[in-house]
């Protein structure tokens, strides 16, 4: 980003410093990839050096000083989810693969086993963890995420350090505790993937892209997000040694999980997503 004079403000006055972020040249970046793609599938060809030359003179023409150095942060960390309470990120990580990228739109516009997800998928998994979880549980798992943030905090930025939060044990271990009390709960597939369903597109907020309108949320999407949210409970249950499951749970549990991943996995190949 130009916008020195924007940004100096909030960075010490220093001249010359700038966005470090780069919102603009991310969201150009971005919109780039995804209009060469959308053209390839058109069959049209397109110049994506001479569209990134264009881009690079519309920045040194157009500063864009309107956008200030945490509006940049904003805007990247609504893009990234990272707007969101530490314990509802937590829980919306595994499906990180699954939501478009900065700008992007849900869709196969890479090739993979499994479809994109709307970020507005967002609010009815959450809502649906809160309800099978119970006030209480949730209660102790996102005090858990706010001790895990202030364990990983950096001081200067104000923020924790999420890459390395993510890789804490800590972390992994809430997301375990959330994705068993899912699993529990769906006892009967069929019924409570339809809930799931319902219960999605009830808190799914209108589009605000309009390429996204046109998306839906059936069972194929539900079949992929309940893969990704399931899988750190998945690779809890695979793991050799002290962090296995089967160390934690009784046998009714390990029970309830290995027929729910076979249920799920079934379901999944038969949509021909991978699992």
């Amino acid at each position: 980003m130009n916008g020195a004079s924007a940004c100096c403000s909030e960075t010490g006055g220093l001249p010359g410093v700038h966005c470090p972020l780069k919102a603009p040249n991310a969201l150009l970046a971005d919109f780039i990839q995804f209009y060469a793609l959308s053209a390839a599938r058109r069959g049209l060809g397109v110049d994506v050096e001479a569209l990134r030359g264009v881009a690079r003179e519309f920045l040194r023409t157009h500063p864009l000083d309107s956008l200030s150095f945490s509006a940049c942060r904003r805007l990247l960390a609504e893009a990234e989810g990272r707007h969101l309470p530490p314990f509802d990120r937590i829980l919306a990580e595994p499906l990180r693969p699954l939501l478009p990228r900065f700008g992007g739109t849900p869709g196969a516009l890479e090739a993979s086993a499994r479809p994109m997800l709307s970020r507005r998928v967002l609010p009815g998994l959450l809502s649906a963890l809160l309800a099978v979880l119970g006030q209480e549980r949730a209660e102790r798992l996102r005090r858990r995420a706010e001790r895990l943030v202030e364990v990983h905090m950096m001081p200067l930025r104000d923020e924790a350090d999420w890459p390395q939060l993510l890789r804490d044990p800590e972390c992994a271990a809430i997301q375990e505790d959330a994705a068993l009390a899912l699993v529990r709960h769906f006892g009967d597939f069929e019924r409570r993937l339809a809930w799931l369903m319902a219960v999605v597109d009830a808190h799914a907020p209108p589009a605000a892209n309009p390429d996204e309108r046109a998306w839906t949320f059936g069972e194929r999407q539900a079949l992929a997000l309940l893969l990704a949210a399931t899988a750190p409970l998945r690779a809890a249950r695979d793991a050799p040694g002290p962090d296995a499951l089967a160390l934690h749970c009784d046998a009714a549990t390990m029970v309830t999980v290995d027929h729910f991943f076979a249920t799920l996995d079934a379901r999944a190949r038969a949509l021909g997503l991978g699992a």
